[in-house]
């Protein structure tokens, strides 16, 4: 008899099934917000770079992972509607974060403002280009091609 702890039939029902992944889904969002409030909170400290980096890395490898697996399955969110409003939002979000930590881990507004300034933009590029490529997956895969 084989004994194995990995089984690979799933052992749930479809109950039990999504209220697992609502659990996952949760966890992840607080070891999401853990690790960036982890990071902020070493940044306006001005804890030295080697001391956080290895949080960072873990924190976009995370993020890219789940912006990818997105794009590639047309999904943008299931609350926020994917617009150009929004991701102007979410760029000046970005830019106000930016400013306030770099403002207060250096004490200097006025050099603050210009990272925010570039976070910002770069940020709502990033958003649009994201958006759309996501818009033209989802269409790819709502209407498929037919293959001769």
């Amino acid at each position: 008899m084989k004994f194995s702890l990995y089984n690979k039939k799933n052992q749930l029902d479809e109950m039990q099934e999504q209220t697992m992944l609502s659990i996952e889904a949760r966890g992840f969002w607080l070891l999401w917000a853990g690790l960036l409030l982890a990071i902020l909170v070493q940044i306006i400290l001005g804890t030295p770079n080697s001391q956080w980096v290895g949080e960072f890395v873990v924190f976009m490898a995370g993020c890219i992972y789940t912006m990818i697996e997105c794009i590639r399955n047309g999904l943008w969110d299931r609350h926020i509607s994917a617009n150009t409003t929004t991701n102007v939002v979410g760029a000046l979000s970005a830019c106000v974060v930016v400013t306030v930590v770099i403002g207060l881990a250096y004490g200097s507004w006025l050099i603050a403002l210009i990272p925010g300034v570039i976070t910002g933009v770069l940020c709502f590029v990033l958003l649009q280009v994201c958006m759309h490529a996501a818009e033209k997956r989802r269409k790819e895969l709502d209407n498929p091609k037919d293959e001769e």
